[in-house]
């Protein structure tokens, strides 16, 4: 059952990776940038699920990433996505909104990217 539930935050995931790449080629980087910052929460969440553990309600890819290192070797390269954090609130309300440029934005989507393949590689994997 957690593998199930696993792969559907995944999905969901993959939904926000996809509507990203939508929203940018619409010009829409902003909201693009969100739901990379989306997809891979949801893609470190779903391994958290994977192991059984409960899921905070945080934003803060850090803290996700703290808690799965009790669990996993994270790469180096994943942890990068650390810095996705800050487009989960200065990508979303006028207050502490910061632009996102179309280099930042592709950045940040190879990162999402890896994170997403990552987690899926290890949902895969369990029986």
């Amino acid at each position: 059952m957690k593998k199930y539930y696993a792969k559907l935050w995944l999905e969901f995931a993959e939904e926000d990776l996809e509507a990203s790449r939508t929203l940018v080629k619409k010009g829409l980087i902003r909201t693009a940038a969100y739901h990379l910052q989306q997809a891979a929460e949801k893609s470190l969440k779903a391994l958290l699920i994977l192991q059984g553990s409960e899921i905070p309600r945080t934003h803060d890819i850090e803290r996700l990433m703290n808690l799965l290192s009790t669990f996993y070797a994270i790469p180096r390269d994943i942890w990068d996505a650390v810095n996705l954090t800050e487009y989960a609130f200065t990508t979303r309300y006028p207050d502490d909104y910061v632009p996102v440029s179309l280099e930042e934005y592709e950045e940040a989507y190879e990162v999402a990217i890896r994170v997403y393949e990552w987690a899926k590689g290890i949902v895969e994997e369990q029986p």
